[in-house]
């Protein structure tokens, strides 16, 4: 029998605002089509002065949210394509809202939408604590200066196909899925691919799903069985990421995610402050108290640095993790003795050759006991 599919009667461009695709024609969305009874409808629901499609999964309660983020009003609102996701959604228990967004006022909208969503979620059989949103292509470049705010704090996660934006920083309360289509136009890679490796590099809670076969729009141009995977780890995330237990998890670890990150940055001062009053909360952590020696060293606080290391004698850390960080702090602090020892405790297998070539430790480089070290490997 053939696979079910919910038909979509638009042409791609169209659909998602990808600008006037020569030879474009109607298309399917490969998924199957849920059934009527896994979900419901309430049409052209207010909020403010704008009205939302509200798609809700059959007899469920306090469901996650997924907003299906489009700049369109009015009938443009019920593109087929969004619809299709609206459904998928709710057939699989997410809330999933199709709102009027208006280009002229698009920040304003979608707050109108973030604070009606807040208030009114309970008689959406919603649950207002567990908010994400979707956006795909051009959508990603209209919404993510929005998502990454860090005053709307009601999105509790979100989705990005397929698309880019030019933002400066990501929130790291807010766990993002990037879908990549390994077949997209080499632009639209490459802004994504650096979208993705900003995002790392400032060490939020990224999700990156690459689809090396999928072209931009895969879940109509591609009837693959991975274009159907790719849309339910799709639902997944959203469930997941915005359960109670996995923000807990995420603002636990925020502080010292943040901290990573400036490390990562070259911000050694910031991330040595951070890290100051994570020791102090938690002063038995030989990890986070290595960590805090490192990014003292980083900030040029040698003789600090020196004395946290010191503090880490026999406490179970690598020997390597631990002497070489030493051995450079306490060679710049000016203590060629300490440095010595540190580098002679670790074992000789594990010492890292680079060190006797490091321009930090040149002044001691014709030391007959710095020179020892390294005799044995030769």
């Amino acid at each position: 029998m053939p696979r079910a599919r919910i038909a979509v009667a638009v042409a791609v461009a169209v659909v998602l605002g990808f600008g006037a695709v020569a030879g474009a024609q109607e298309r399917q969305f490969h998924y199957p089509a849920p059934a009527p009874s896994s979900f419901t409808v309430l049409r052209d629901q207010a909020y403010g002065d704008l009205k939302m499609d509200v798609y809700r999964p059959a007899n469920a309660a306090a469901a996650p949210v997924l907003i299906v983020f489009n700049m369109a009003s009015g009938a443009e609102r019920g593109q087929p394509f969004f619809t299709a996701w609206a459904e998928i959604a709710a057939s699989k228990g997410l809330v999933a809202i199709v709102p009027d967004l208006r280009e002229a006022s698009l920040a304003q909208d979608f707050d109108a939408l973030l604070a009606h969503l807040a208030a009114n979620a309970a008689s959406l059989g919603a649950d207002r604590d567990r908010i994400a949103v979707y956006a795909a292509s051009g959508n990603v470049y209209r919404g993510l200066p929005l998502f990454v705010d860090p005053r709307r704090t009601t999105i509790k996660a979100m989705v990005l196909y397929y698309g880019s934006a030019d933002v400066k920083t990501f929130r790291g309360d807010l766990p993002t899925l990037f879908v990549r289509a390994g077949l997209d136009r080499p632009p639209v890679t490459r802004g994504m691919t650096d979208l993705i490796t900003l995002a790392q590099t400032q060490n939020v809670p990224v999700t990156v799903v690459n689809y090396p076969g999928g072209h931009h729009a895969f879940e109509m141009l591609d009837d693959e069985a991975a274009t159907r995977d790719v849309i339910d780890t799709t639902i997944d995330f959203v469930a997941r990421s915005t359960s109670p237990a996995h923000q807990a998890s995420v603002r636990r670890g925020l502080p010292e995610a943040t901290a990573a990150a400036h490390v990562a940055a070259g911000d050694f001062a910031a991330a040595s402050t951070i890290y100051a009053d994570l020791v102090k909360a938690r002063p038995d952590d030989p990890r986070l108290r290595l960590s805090y020696g490192e990014a003292l060293l980083g900030a040029a606080q040698f003789a600090a640095a020196c004395s946290v290391f010191d503090q880490l004698r026999n406490r179970g850390l690598g020997p390597r993790d631990l002497g070489v960080p030493a051995a450079r702090a306490c060679m710049q602090k000016g203590d060629a003795e300490a440095a010595i020892a540190w580098i002679a405790s670790i074992p000789t297998q594990y010492r890292p050759r680079a060190i006797e070539a490091d321009p930090i430790f040149a002044p001691i480089r014709e030391r007959a006991a710095f020179k020892a070290l390294f005799e044995a490997g030769r």
